[in-house]
């Protein structure tokens, strides 16, 4: 005799003709009659299949991976050189969407490599500081399974100060006129001018006489924190036109510093209004 045992679910019981089929503890016994004197019955046993999940991907899409962070200052004279700084930032807005992965996914990490972190399929952020971060998406399945995906972010930073007047130098009280780059670490170069506008009550830099001549100077300064590097003088001489711009590049590649643009004139009868703008690359 054989025995047959099939694991099944559902308990039947089934009679009929020469043969019979019963169901017992979640065994299905076939007893098979070949004849009055022989009897088979067959044991099987049938396995569940295994579940087995979708493949897990983290897919990035981004609406760019370069963006620009804007600054502007205005140096507004309320009176006796007291200026209010007026700032506005307008930080570049970075979409990111993760609807392209796939597999059963629960959860979804955003970490934008800046301190922060968003969760859900599309996020937005806006980063403070230029520099370039790595995005990483993190997609989680309800049974604990991660997979993770990175793109980079490349964050330039563009500049516009307006400064107040500029004062000579020769005046022990004089005020210093210098423009902060807001440079940050990973900076590969900073490219920008500064222009001085002659304007006050002393007559205009194209009708003075030689040895009046309007005058600038401007400087590069390269900071650690809060001490001088270095600085270089990238001009320094009289001119007689009522406005003169100064072009600078500064190879900022394999430094964390920061730096500044230093404004000055020695004419005495110099009244400058200067503005600076720049673009600060990091990719």
């Amino acid at each position: 005799m054989k025995k047959v045992s099939l694991m099944i679910l559902t308990a039947l019981m089934l009679v009929g003709g020469s043969g019979a089929f019963a169901y017992t503890q979640g065994t299905f016994d076939k007893i098979l009659s070949l004849g009055d004197d022989e009897e088979i019955a067959e044991d099987v046993i049938v396995e569940e299949p295994a579940v087995i999940e979708e493949e897990l991907t983290a897919s990035i899409s981004a609406n760019t991976n370069l963006g620009t962070n804007f600054y502007s200052m205005e140096e507004v004279d309320n009176g006796n050189n007291n200026e209010v700084e007026e700032i506005v930032w307008d930080n570049f807005t970075f979409q990111f969407d993760a609807s392209k992965s796939t597999g059963n996914i629960e959860n979804y990490t955003w970490d934008f490599d800046d301190g922060n972190t968003l969760f859900g399929i599309e996020v937005s952020h806006r980063y403070s500081l230029p520099g370039k971060y790595l995005v990483t998406l993190t997609v989680i399945s309800p049974s604990g399974n991660k997979v993770s995906n990175q793109t980079e972010i490349i964050v330039n930073f563009d500049g516009f100060v307006i400064s107040d007047n500029m004062e000579c130098t020769c005046v022990p009280t004089a005020k210093v006129t210098q423009i902060d780059l807001k440079v940050e670490h990973d900076a590969k170069s900073i490219e920008g001018e500064a222009t001085v506008t002659h304007e006050g009550s002393s007559e205009d830099c194209t009708q003075r006489i030689s040895f009046q001549q309007c005058h600038l100077r401007v400087t590069i300064q390269q900071y650690d924190g809060s001490s001088l590097v270095s600085e270089e003088v990238i001009f320094d001489d009289f001119f007689n036109t009522n406005s003169i711009t100064v072009p600078f590049t500064i190879n900022a590649e394999g430094t964390e510093d920061n730096y500044k643009i230093l404004l000055e004139t020695d004419q005495l009868r110099d009244w400058h209004k200067p503005n600076t703008k720049w673009v600060a690359k990091y990719n």
